[in-house]
């Protein structure tokens, strides 16, 4: 059997009265405890059954829904619906939000397994101690006309579990006989071979998407890397050639500036070296000069 629901409906709750023991983790939590599906099977009532607990119905994507279908290979003998009873005064107040949480979790199943599932889905009834002194038709009567037509279409198919009285086997026996009438006329299992590798197949293909997918995350995340480290490079280089041409410009800034401190050297002989002059004498007219060389 499969649990169905949305977070805090009490699934993994029940899969333990079921199972008679602890064996999924189970919270009075609106968060999310179950993350992925999870299968167990024991003995109860001298029958072998197995229960695939799963995530929130209305959270989950269609793969990991449809894994918990191969987890109960070769087909769940039903799925069951699993609702939380509400107050009476709640019902009263805030009627529209609870029949709309109900729809919901219903039209999800039609949506992940087809209306086929429906025919073989029994709601089951959580917190069946908050019934107090109601019945449980009298819950679903005072939950409306739209909640008692989802009823209809479930084939006025349902229980109740009381989870804090996990010690009542009766519920539990009960439960398993209702399942058993069930699947009587569906030859035990809703499932047929075709319609289970069908959904093995959807199963592959969109796991073979998603690793596909994976792979382009890789290759383009590969080749942004590649790009930033080209880019990267581009960068260092122009910054060190940048550099140079700095240091360069530097060098030629200062050899100008040391050259232009240096005496100018005058050209007063041929060979371009001043001559060593020790005297000199001019005519009164300024006529000529002579010039007295001194030899070495």
């Amino acid at each position: 059997m499969v649990l169905l629901g949305k977070t805090g409906a009490g699934k993994s709750a029940v899969g333990n009265t079921i199972l008679g023991r602890e064996e999924f983790i189970s919270e009075d939590s609106f968060f999310v405890v179950t993350p992925d599906c999870e299968k167990r099977t024991g003995e109860v009532s001298g029958r072998r059954v197995t229960v695939v607990d799963t995530p929130c119905l209305l959270d989950t994507d269609r793969v990991k829904i449809e894994r918990c279908v191969s987890l109960s290979a070769p087909g769940p003998h039903t799925f069951l619906l699993v609702m939380q009873v509400y107050p009476k005064e709640m019902i009263d107040t805030d009627r529209e939000s609870v029949v709309e949480e109900y729809c919901k979790s219903f039209d999800k199943v039609q949506e992940l397994f087809g209306e086929r599932a429906v025919r073989n889905t029994m709601i089951l009834f959580t917190r069946g101690d908050v019934l107090t002194d109601r019945t449980i038709e009298q819950h679903i009567e005072e939950a409306g006309e739209e909640f008692q037509q989802l009823v209809e279409k479930c084939g006025n198919r349902y229980h109740v579990l009381n989870n804090k009285n996990r010690s009542d086997r009766t519920q539990v026996t009960q439960l398993l006989d209702k399942i058993d009438n069930m699947g009587k006329g569906s030859g035990g299992c809703y499932l047929p071979n075709e319609i289970y590798q069908e959904v093995e197949e959807r199963i592959r293909l969109k796991e073979q998407e998603l690793n596909e997918k994976h792979k382009e995350e890789l290759s383009r995340k590969e080749e942004e890397m590649k790009q930033k480290y080209e880019e990267e490079q581009r960068r260092r280089e122009e910054e060190m050639m940048e550099k140079l041409r700095k240091q360069i410009k530097e060098e030629e800034l200062e050899k100008e500036a040391e050259e232009s401190k240096l005496p100018v050297r005058r050209r007063n002989s041929i060979d371009g070296e001043r001559p060593n002059c020790k005297y000199s004498f001019y005519s009164p007219d300024c006529q000529f000069s002579k010039i007295i060389f001194l030899r070495p």
